[in-house]
């Protein structure tokens, strides 16, 4: 996998997924250990959705099983926080490719 090779040679990278609830579960836990990401991958739990609606997230009309579910998004950050990366998704089907992210880590000095 490209995007793992690319990851495990940026030593001090984090990487923050933010979930609208508690919804780590042993199968999310099995796929970090399985791609040696534990050191790197952290949960936020977000259950009032404050960090969604700060980010214009919040889906517009969403079913009712999508209630407080974010649009997916991709964001890459810089050691000082500046955004070098943007992306976000109307649909979880469609992934972003991993040449977008590896070009915006190695923008990055």
């Amino acid at each position: 996998m490209e995007l793992r090779r690319e990851l495990g040679e940026i030593e001090d990278l984090a990487i923050l997924y933010v979930l609208p609830d508690n919804q780590v579960n042993a199968k999310t836990l099995r796929f970090i250990d399985g791609n040696g990401l534990r050191e790197r991958v952290h949960f936020l739990r977000d259950p009032d959705s404050r960090a969604i609606d700060q980010l214009g997230l919040r889906r517009a009309n969403p079913e009712p099983i999508e209630v407080g579910v974010p649009h997916p998004a991709t964001y890459v950050l810089d050691r000082e926080g500046r955004v070098r990366l943007v992306d976000v998704r109307k649909d979880y089907h469609i992934w972003l490719d991993p040449e977008p992210i590896i070009a915006a880590l190695k923008r990055i000095p």
